[in-house]
């Protein structure tokens, strides 16, 4: 495959210079039409083209098919692309033949900013930096900015400035060498990572790295990037001073919030708040890495392995059809992978307390230590009920009676197929309703709830009631 140059016969008033002619008379080239200025230069330069229409592209052939034409034409040999003005250079042409054809060359510029400028389309007047290689060490641009280093003198300072670049981007971040050459400048694609292998004349050369973009499908990776700078050295101060100890709290108010956007039926705030979840755990995840534990890399592959070997019906021979068969199994299955622990271990007694109640009666139940039918159940609600009352209010003993009374609820939610805790959350949330509708209504009549006896209350109550079964 040949190479690929661009070409401007723009600057020069039309005029085609020796070195330049004989450079396009080797190359099959390539031009809008024959009468512009481009090929009206060509035409009298006496060198040979061909237009758009003669490899079949329209006039306004956009720049993925003017693209694809240079990159057919340079299965015969050298191609160039002759332009007046870089008209096209706006309009990924340059990105593009970088991306699919390897370096590109462009001809008759005088600045590698200037062949960086237009071929990249930078508003050099809004998101621009321009830094020496020896400001980029103690300098700190701005990653959404178009980025240039100048001054890269040798091999050793590109190694440093990709050291340094590497602090800021991730290592696979594209980077552009502009490495100047005797008609021009001769740009390649490259990585971050892989600057210093590029064996360019540094010193006649110019790096150029393009803003970052967050954005699908690499957000997770983007993610993972921005949690390490914001803990690396020069970071952010309260980032840099948390623990896992210091983080408890954040990861269950986040989990609760998630749960509170499910509930609200609200999608848009569930994408935010489960955002805020998988912070936490990329935020846990760099702690680790930063002692030397586990990485972000290590729990997804936990979690793989865990999901594949919980799913032998899906990754194995095994059968399950039923969603009571999957849970069998799965529950036999941990219990296999913790054979030398309690059936109670790993249970976290952090978990609210009808959860943390309900995974342990689900646990005894998993080895046949259950009461035969919920009637039975019943009699023990009634049992604790008896027993409770047989109490002194404010006593231990009281205390105890109502944690047993609780815990046969429980167990008689889980005999029903309910969970205990969303339940208890959900007549939380009616009477929170009903009550704010009965401070409503009362201020309507221009009365206060605490100046009320309980019958009217009673009537409010039951009219938020009614009105909210309507």
């Amino acid at each position: 495959m040949g190479s690929v140059a661009i070409v401007d016969l723009g600057r020069s008033g039309g005029s085609v210079s020796r070195g330049l002619r004989e450079r396009l008379a080797a190359s099959r080239v390539l031009a809008p039409n024959e009468t512009g200025a481009a090929g009206l230069a060509l035409s009298e330069a006496g060198v040979p083209f061909t237009t758009y229409t003669g490899v079949g592209l329209r006039p306004d052939a956009s720049a993925d098919e003017v693209v694809r034409a240079l990159a057919d034409l340079t299965a015969e040999g050298p191609a160039v692309l002759a332009v007046a003005g870089y008209p096209f250079l706006r309009e990924r042409v340059v990105t593009g033949l970088l991306e699919r054809t390897g370096p590109v060359e462009v001809l008759g510029a005088d600045s590698p900013l200037e062949v960086l400028v237009l071929a990249f389309d930078v508003d050099s007047t809004v998101d621009l930096d321009l830094l020496d290689a020896d400001a980029l060490k103690g300098g700190r641009p701005e990653r959404g900015s178009h980025l240039v280093v100048t001054g890269v003198a040798n091999a050793i300072a590109a190694k440093s400035a990709s050291r340094r670049l590497t602090e800021l981007y991730t290592g696979d971040h594209p980077a552009v060498v502009a490495e100047r050459t005797s008609e021009g400048y001769r740009l390649t694609l490259t990585t971050i990572r892989d600057l210093p292998g590029m064996g360019a004349a540094w010193d006649e050369s110019t790096i150029y790295v393009p803003p970052v973009r967050i954005a699908s499908p690499g957000g997770f990776e983007e993610l993972v990037h921005i949690m390490a700078l914001l803990r690396a050295p020069g970071g952010c101060p309260w980032d840099r001073e948390q623990t896992h100890m210091t983080l408890r709290r954040h990861l269950i108010e986040e989990a609760y919030e998630a749960v509170a956007a499910i509930e609200n039926c609200d999608d848009d705030e569930l994408v935010d708040e489960l955002g805020d979840v998988l912070l936490q755990v990329v935020f846990h995840a760099q702690i680790a890495a930063e002692e030397g534990a586990f990485d972000i890399g290590g729990v997804s592959e936990a979690i793989v392995t865990k999901l594949r070997r919980r799913h032998p019906h899906i990754f194995g021979d095994a059968r399950a059809d039923t969603p009571a068969e999957v849970m069998h199994r799965w529950d036999r299955i941990k219990r296999e992978e913790k054979a030398e622990q309690g059936l109670l271990d790993g249970i976290a007694h952090t978990l609210p307390a009808l959860t943390y109640a309900g995974k342990i009666s689900r646990r005894a139940v998993s080895v046949g230590f259950e009461w035969e039918t919920v009637d039975d159940v019943w009699k023990k609600v009634h049992e604790e009920i008896d027993e409770l009352k047989a109490t002194k209010g404010g006593t231990p003993e009281a205390e105890d009676e109502v944690g047993d009374l609780l815990f046969s609820v429980v167990n008689v939610a889980r005999k029903m197929d309910i969970d205990p805790e969303q339940a208890l959350r959900g007549t939380c949330e009616k009477f929170r309703r009903r009550f704010e509708q009965m401070e409503k209504s009362a201020a309507s009549e221009g009365r206060d709830l605490a100046g009320m006896d309980i019958e009217d209350m009673e009537a409010l109550w039951r009219r938020a009631k009614e009105g909210e079964q309507r």
